[in-house]
């Protein structure tokens, strides 16, 4: 405990505190709608979390307050994702207000726009407030990226840093031109210290900039998710650039369960190499949950001026690893992994085993999927997106007349089958009789 405080008080001594925007709370519609309240300043302060019942959030996330979201010339606005028929996580994970578990009460001290808690292991989902909704990522979604790169490339892997890699913007963890590290090295940067540096380092390894793009939205789609789309692998604003509670759990939950990134996240600091003419240093995790919480078992801090504050963080209580997710946050009400902590307390007075829904992808569809049919008629079969695909004009492999003459069939094998049975009986009483008489 006293290693962890230590490290709460060095990093905090490091770590400059951003500049903090808000968001106005938006009307209650009760509809599908897509916000053009301009933003407020940094200078606005945010006393309560902003509602959400009203789905405001359901298509894109909120306007931001910069230019980092307007395309390249020439190029066009990306267009919203499609908002899935079928939300995945059960019924309650399509509400938009606050949702939870009998027994958890929702700490007052919160200003985070959209949250979920959940356990990693079972995917029991306790609490969430708007878990579809859509909104920026920042700097958590690199966890998709250290997911490609567990996948693709050995820990012992040798790269030397460019110049390219060593200024990149945003945050890093310290790389130097012909600076050699390990690709652990490199995800050590990339979680602990959320280095953009060693994300672009590990990006020319997966095959560039364009390919890793590729790469991480492909594993988005794998893990199920369907507010999702990468614009930046680092977690930098662009255009299209947009996430939900829900889906970071999904990819949270499959992170956790690789045991190379829950040691990486759960470790307090590393010593990290400096280069040709650098010494190296210490690389401390900036997740003060686990630096300042005993049960703390680490997760990831993310900032930008358009997302405002997110947070991942865990805790392990006996055994049962709940973990929180915060998205859209100011620190008017606590710092984010103050507002985890008490969304994690609160979860764990819930009874293990409740729930309100579950971190689980929807179903995959077989080739030839089981049709619904809709209140007005028309025949729908579920993709594993959740939309609904019209299948009206497909033919009915079962119709009533073939099934009529599947079970004519059976009977008739059924009698025969008897009357055999019966007639064996009856030829062998006869032989048994024949041998008596003799």
């Amino acid at each position: 405990m006293r290693r962890r405080l230590l490290g709460a008080l060095t990093a905090t001594a490091l770590v400059s505190i951003h500049p903090i925007s808000a968001t106005a709370e938006q009307p209650d519609t009760g509809t599908l709608t897509v916000t053009t309240t301009p933003p407020q300043t940094a200078l606005s302060g945010r006393p309560a979390a902003p509602l959400t019942d009203g789905c405001p959030w359901a298509t894109t996330p909120v306007e931001p307050v910069d230019a980092s979201e307007i395309p390249a010339a020439g190029l066009p606005s990306p267009t919203p994702l499609p908002v899935a028929a079928t939300p995945a996580g059960g019924p309650a994970m399509a509400e938009c207000g606050v949702t939870a578990a009998v027994g958890f009460l929702v700490p007052e001290e919160q200003t985070a726009t959209a949250w979920i808690v959940f356990d990693l292991d079972t995917g029991d989902v306790i609490a969430a407030k708007d878990p579809h909704g859509r909104y920026r990522p920042a700097s958590i979604i690199k966890a998709l990226l250290a997911m490609v790169v567990l996948d693709r490339l050995p820990l012992d892997r040798e790269v030397v840093a460019t110049r390219d890699s060593a200024d990149m913007e945003g945050s890093r963890v310290g790389l130097v031109e012909d600076g050699r590290y390990t690709v652990e090295q490199l995800l050590q940067g990339l979680l602990m210290a959320s280095g953009n540096d060693a994300a672009h380092a590990l990006a020319q390894e997966l095959g560039g900039d364009q390919r890793t793009l590729e790469l991480v939205n492909t594993k988005a789609r794998e893990l199920g998710t369907q507010d999702t789309r990468v614009a930046d692998y680092t977690g930098l604003d662009g255009p299209g650039m947009s996430t939900s509670p829900f889906d970071l759990a999904l990819i949270y939950r499959e992170a956790w369960a690789n045991p190379v990134f829950a040691h990486i996240v759960d470790t307090d600091f590393v010593d990290f190499p400096g280069g040709p003419e650098n010494e190296g240093f210490q690389v401390w995790n900036d997740n003060h949950l686990l630096l300042n919480d005993p049960d703390g078992i680490g997760g990831k801090t993310g900032f930008t001026d358009d997302a405002r504050h997110t947070f991942v963080g865990a805790k392990d209580v006996g055994g049962r690893r709940l973990a929180a997710i915060i998205l859209d946050t100011t620190v008017d009400r606590g710092r984010p992994w103050e507002q985890a902590r008490r969304l994690l307390d609160a979860a764990y007075a819930v009874p293990r085993g409740t729930a309100i829904g579950s971190v689980e992808k929807l179903p995959v569809v077989s080739a030839a999927p089981s049709p619904s049919v809709t209140a007005a008629g028309s025949t729908t079969a579920t993709t594993p997106d959740g939309t609904g695909a019209d299948i009206s004009g497909a033919s009915e492999p079962h119709s009533p007349a073939w099934e009529a003459a599947a079970i004519t069939t059976g009977l008739l094998f059924l009698v025969a089958l008897i009357a055999g049975i019966a007639l064996n009986r009856k030829l062998a009483e006869k032989r048994s009789a024949r041998q008596r008489r003799r």
